[in-house]
């Protein structure tokens, strides 16, 4: 069982798809601390050849004592704005016509939660592209592990009896490899060069999406 424990992020970077391709299951890890670094309700889209940061406006998030998955979008004043800049910005890309409708779909998808939103756009352009993975979110089966960060992705490894547990290679030295190792999970690390962008620039402008991965 190859494995991913990831926080969702609203429409991330190819690395992030990179990784969902890998995996025999990704699982969105939505019960720990937000903050406003993560990118669970932001992302980069391009503007020209320039960055567009976009967030989702959230509830008023008192310090660090409230998890992913409780954040909520302050308003849907937010989706307008989005589907109108993608629509500008790539309505005369060659895939437009076969990707906006998904991305629609996910912006409208009926929640107020931001996590839910953000690991739909995973799950659902994973889907679109032909992976075979397995999602599920951590709350749902792993709510009840009360650890650090590291400490609770070590323990779903072990629950769901992985043998390689998969991350991006930028998250090398942030957590101990060698107690992975001591459970007999091996650690793969791996470096993707498409970051600049949300992924959603890939699939407008490559002239056949399907085999950007």
């Amino acid at each position: 069982m190859k494995i991913a424990v990831i926080q969702p992020n609203f429409f991330p970077f190819k690395a992030y798809y990179d990784l969902a391709q890998r995996v025999d299951k990704l699982i969105f890890l939505d019960d720990t601390f937000y903050n406003n670094k993560h990118w669970v309700n932001k992302t980069i889209l391009k503007l020209n050849s320039s960055n567009y940061y976009f967030r989702i406006p959230v509830d008023h998030v008192d310090g660090s004592s409230v998890l992913v998955k409780d954040i909520k979008a302050k308003d849907n004043k937010w989706k307008k704005k989005f589907l109108k800049f993608v629509k500008v910005q790539y309505k005369n890309s060659i895939n437009f016509n076969s990707v906006f409708p998904t991305i629609e779909e996910i912006v409208n998808l009926p929640t107020d939660s931001v996590a839910h939103i953000a690991a739909y756009s995973v799950f659902r352009f994973s889907s679109l592209l032909g992976f075979k993975t397995e999602f599920s979110l951590s709350s749902i089966k792993y709510g009840n592990i009360k650890r650090s960060m590291s400490e609770k992705i070590l323990q779903i490894c072990n629950k769901e009896k992985a043998k390689t547990y998969y991350t991006l290679m930028k998250n090398r030295g942030t957590f101990d490899e060698r107690k992975f190792l001591s459970s007999g999970i091996r650690v793969s690390f791996f470096t993707s060069y498409s970051e600049k962008y949300s992924i959603i620039d890939d699939l407008m402008t490559n002239h056949s999406y399907t085999n950007l991965f």
